[in-house]
């Protein structure tokens, strides 16, 4: 594909018309197009959720939706996706009330020439783009507050953490997105008892360029309880390293679409790990009260720091996995690890189980639960520093 090709989807029923609109956006001059076809709106919405698209050229009266309808569905699914709408006389109402509403332009049927179409799709992606930059600007510069949570090591429960704090703040009534920024399988799917169709590896496959907030909208899972989630990949053959260009692309868009972003890390520090630390407003090194854990914790900071993480924001998450009485205690581990504890959670295996089963964070399903509580509290922590320096 040409960098500076324009991706198309044509939602029409009626096949000669599609075949007049691709035979005028391959004559059209000024731009270059690639189209794709769906003669169903739901085919259409199956197609836009797969993302990798510029803009949308949607026919108002479709065999399964007609009128404003059409229009409404299509700009819910995909609010920030120009759309084009090609309507009849009959229809002219509709569409310019569908301007009003988001639309960026609409074409009379049996008016348009290769010229028309392609100015108005061209100039469609021009607006598009120019009103996410103003909404960027409107928006506080410090963006969404990114929380990076990494394990010392493997299996000391930080993708149980991570999604567990973002439920939190869900549930404390601020957006949040929690993100497996992870070159290799993710177990968000499995904690959370989904088959996600989209994830992160959908997103890689794109130019950096084009990583921005439409695409990762779409590739995002909305629970419920209010969380957003962006999940790693889930098969071998998704499986690959993450280039870090596309890393901050990824970031940078994630920073202008919640309050919070959770960011689930591996243990090992790829390029693409430097990159989301680099980001971060709190980062959590999450250990276990054992030696072992706290030496693999001591490198793993050295790391961090050396990836450009201020040492202070830096705090230590203790598991509590050992028997009391053979376990480190609390103030040993900050001082072998030169680091602040910012919480203790309690072993919570049984609670796991049953989230898994439920599908929900065990914050939620079983609040009064000892971990609950200590992640309750953190997450309260948190936001209650980040008011205190907002209103400084």
């Amino acid at each position: 594909m040409a960098e500076n090709e324009i991706r198309v989807l044509l939602i029409e029923d009626n096949p000669g018309d599609a075949k007049l609109v691709s035979m005028m956006l391959a004559q059209a001059k000024g731009a270059a197009f690639q189209l794709e076809t769906r003669d169903r709106l739901s085919a259409g919405l199956e197609r836009l959720a797969q993302g990798g698209l510029d803009a949308v050229l949607l026919d108002l009266s479709l065999p399964d939706s007609h009128g404003f309808e059409t229009f409404d569905r299509v700009h819910a699914a995909v609010p920030l996706l120009p759309i084009v709408l090609l309507s009849s006389l009959d229809d002219e109402t509709i569409a310019l009330r569908a301007v009003e509403l988001g639309a960026q332009d609409y074409l009379i049927k049996g008016r348009v020439d290769d010229h028309s179409l392609s100015r108005a799709l061209r100039f469609a992606v021009q607006r598009q783009k120019k009103q996410a930059s103003e909404r960027h600007k409107e928006q506080p510069v410090e963006g969404a507050k990114f929380l990076v949570l990494v394990g010392a090591k493997g299996g000391v429960g930080t993708t149980t953490l991570a999604l567990n704090m973002a439920a939190c703040i869900a549930w404390a009534k601020r957006s949040v997105i929690a993100v497996e920024l992870r070159p290799s399988y993710g177990t968000f799917s499995h904690q959370l008892a989904v088959a996600p169709e989209l994830n992160l590896s959908a997103l890689l496959t794109l130019d950096s360029n084009r990583i921005n907030e439409m695409e990762i909208g779409s590739r995002l899972v909305k629970f419920p309880f209010g969380m957003q989630v962006l999940f790693g990949p889930q098969t071998v053959k998704e499986s690959g390293e993450i280039e870090p260009a596309k890393a901050d692309a990824l970031l940078n868009g994630l920073a202008h679409m919640a309050d919070f972003v959770v960011v689930d890390l591996p243990g090992a520090f790829p390029e693409a790990s430097r990159a989301a630390i680099r980001h971060a407003h709190f980062g959590g090194l999450v250990v276990d009260n054992e030696p072992g854990s706290i030496a693999a914790g001591k490198a793993a900071l050295e790391q961090l720091c050396s990836a450009g993480v201020s040492r202070s924001s830096l705090k230590a998450i203790v598991v509590n996995r050992s028997a009391p009485d053979t376990g480190l205690r609390v103030n040993d581990i900050g001082t072998q690890l030169d680091c602040k504890v910012f919480g203790v959670v309690t072993p919570a295996a049984e609670l796991c189980l049953r989230s898994q089963r439920a599908g929900t964070p065990f914050v939620l399903s079983e609040p009064n639960g000892l971990a609950s509580v200590a992640i309750y509290e953190m997450v309260y922590k948190l936001l209650s520093q980040e008011a205190a320096r907002a209103t400084a």
